[in-house]
């Protein structure tokens, strides 16, 4: 799942995920670096995950989630992955210099449970109460 996130007063995106949600996510990572998209669906949201030269960048739209990256942060954001699944134990990696919508995303492995994080109206299963 997909979060608004803080550490140490910098903002952030929470990419927050058990193992086999990081798992599907390297997959999809790999498919992209390798053929140049991946799609993949977790918890009602669609995520698309494209290779696009200069790009880093998350955008959030109603249900979906486009993961634009070049090849370099690709392969960078496996690198990062193949860590956090090789240890027993929960973790978590840093991708800095995004572009937007914040300039660092932070995936985790296991550590926060999804009831204590805000999310994101866009990704929201519903519109909110009240707007029409």
């Amino acid at each position: 799942r997909i979060h608004p996130f803080e550490d140490m007063g910098v903002p952030a995106i929470l990419a927050n995920a058990d193992e086999d949600g990081m798992r599907v996510f390297q997959s999809a990572v790999r498919s992209a670096h390798e053929c140049g998209q991946a799609v993949f669906e977790l918890d009602g949201i669609t995520h698309r995950v494209v290779r696009q030269r200069g790009s880093a960048d998350i955008e959030l739209g109603p249900h979906t989630v486009v993961w634009r990256f070049d090849d370099v942060k690709l392969v960078e954001m496996l690198d990062l992955i193949i860590p956090m699944l090789d240890e027993s134990s929960p973790g978590h990696q840093y991708l800095d210099g995004l572009n937007s919508p914040v300039e660092t995303l932070v995936m985790s492995h296991g550590e926060y449970s999804d009831a204590h994080l805000d999310d994101f109206a866009e990704l929201a299963p519903f519109p909110p109460t009240g707007t029409t």
